[in-house]
């Protein structure tokens, strides 16, 4: 078997994952095969076997990678600034990290579903799910304190919100809701989540 020189490794995977969510999330998660992606990439099925057992591990891979960046792009975002608008901070949070493509939110929860048979993504995908929760928490506090939004909510309940408001979205975009409302039922739940009167 040849060697693979360590600094080519972590950018042949990188572009292995790529391809992989780009595939799946045409086909499917269980519609895609090994040599599906391998086409995709134009290489062989053996060339992936170099860097991934199956393609179980391009999807604990993958979720390890697309939810450390989702996380640290929502830190970012809701840390930017605290005294920012909260229904701007509120309505960038969709428009960042919504994918419109129903392609994508269909992979998504296909991989959700796998969480329930996958321990190791499952441990992975609850452990960031508190992250992200204490990380909006910890946001809606410091803009109580500073009375940007209400003070009569519990901030983790409105996290919790948030995040449960996020993901119906994304159901309602597979199901066909348009971008538009998508969006205006957004701000409007964040009015009313964070208590902000025009």
């Amino acid at each position: 078997m040849p060697k693979v020189l360590p600094e080519y490794k972590e950018e042949a995977k990188k572009r292995i994952i790529e391809a992989s969510v780009k595939v799946m999330s045409e086909k499917g998660y269980s519609q895609t095969t090994m040599e599906d992606i391998a086409a995709y990439l134009g290489v062989s099925k053996g060339a992936l076997y170099l860097y991934f057992k199956s393609k179980d591990d391009i999807i604990v891979e993958s979720a390890k990678k697309m939810q450390s960046h989702l996380l640290q792009l929502r830190m970012m975002q809701m840390t930017a600034s605290p005294t920012k608008d909260p229904l701007d901070v509120w309505i960038k949070i969709l428009d960042n990290f919504m994918p419109f493509d129903s392609k994508i939110n269909t992979l998504y929860f296909e991989l959700v579903a796998i969480t329930q048979r996958d321990p190791e993504i499952n441990k992975l995908s609850a452990k960031n799910l508190e992250k992200e929760i204490e990380m909006i928490e910890h946001e809606i506090a410091l803009q109580q304190q500073m009375k940007l939004v209400r003070t009569d909510a519990d901030p983790r309940t409105i996290a919790v919100a948030l995040i449960s408001f996020f993901s119906g979205l994304r159901l309602m975009n597979i199901l066909g809701l348009d971008r538009d409302e998508i969006r205006k039922r957004w701000a409007e739940m964040g009015r009313i989540m964070l208590g902000i009167k025009d």
